[in-house]
């Protein structure tokens, strides 16, 4: 397949697999290795199709450093919206003939935090597995901001995720549901028998809570910033059940999110409500310009039929 394009009145004969292999190089950071091998083909294939193109445009797509690949020049970082938008068309049609042919069986990846995975999709994925049993499902973990950038590029179908997919360009949301944070102490802990607890009394004790960029750290700190407050991070982690870990050995007092705290599995710590750091909304995202499987909406369905109540 030859794509057309018309450069100061020439025409150019751009092949597909010049395009793909453009594509591959960038989403497997620029490792001319991985992306061959996922391209089932070899290294120097690759960087002829890479020198091809270049050769035709009269410009570098990638800027080099000796013989390794390290980034995009100008004219990549243009061309690559338009190679990604043109195999999220190529995805589309796809995914159409797949649903036509075979509607319950494929693969869907989902992207998303260990907070969601952990907490909050154990009863959606069952749910989607008991319908769809022969469709392997996929959950990759990432932060936010990497979770975005792979529904863009097409390693996921679906992201979910709570910062970073909302006010992206690339991407179509979905409403999943809203949540705020707990302090969670020992039992025993003089703050337990407290039904709220403010901002000076927080600061004053050793924190325990999530690293940065995660479930809704950033506006943990901006509000004891804002507050005047510089609270004591005594240990900082991408996982509630770590931090309930280190709670109940009296490292600290935790604020870790709402969905994430399991009375069940720490009997001996208590949960306390705050609504200092604001409320927060969990999203889903597919690509703005492509079409997912049937099955991937139905996945979207049930997670929104979940707190539809």
């Amino acid at each position: 397949m030859a794509i057309d394009v018309v450069v100061n009145q020439r025409h150019l004969q751009i092949q597909l697999k010049q395009l793909e292999t453009v594509w591959h190089t960038v989403i497997n950071g620029y490792n001319l290795s991985q992306a061959a091998t996922v391209l089932h083909t070899s290294q120097s294939s690759l960087s002829k199709h890479i020198a091809a193109l270049e050769n035709q445009l009269k410009t570098e797509v990638f800027i080099r450093q000796g013989k390794r690949l390290t980034g995009l020049t100008t004219m990549g970082t243009a061309l690559m919206p338009h190679i990604e938008s043109i195999f999220a068309e190529i995805r589309t049609i796809e995914n159409l003939s797949l649903d036509f042919n075979n509607p319950n069986i494929g693969t869907l990846t989902i992207a998303t935090t260990h907070t969601q995975a952990r907490y909050v999709l154990p009863q959606v994925v069952k749910e989607f597995k008991d319908r769809f049993p022969k469709v392997n499902l996929i959950l990759q973990q990432a932060d936010p901001e990497t979770i975005a950038q792979m529904v863009i590029r097409g390693q996921a179908d679906i992201g979910i995720a709570t910062e970073s997919l909302l006010h992206n360009n690339y991407l179509r949301c979905y409403r999943y549901y809203d949540w705020t944070h707990r302090v969670i102490v020992p039992s025993d802990h003089e703050l337990a028998s407290q039904e709220s607890i403010d901002l000076p009394t927080l600061a004053s004790y050793p924190i325990v809570t999530y690293h940065g960029g995660f479930t809704g750290r950033g506006a943990i700190d901006k509000t004891f910033d804002e507050a005047g407050l510089e609270p004591d991070i005594v240990l900082a982690a991408l996982d509630a059940d770590v931090i309930s870990t280190y709670v109940g050995l009296g490292l600290g007092i935790g604020i870790i999110a709402e969905m994430a705290f399991e009375p069940s599995h720490y009997q001996n710590l208590t949960a306390i409500p705050v609504d200092h750091f604001g409320r927060f909304t969990s999203w889903m995202a597919v690509r703005d310009d492509a079409e997912i499987r049937q099955y991937g909406r139905a996945f979207i369905e049930l997670c929104q039929k979940q707190f539809a109540n």
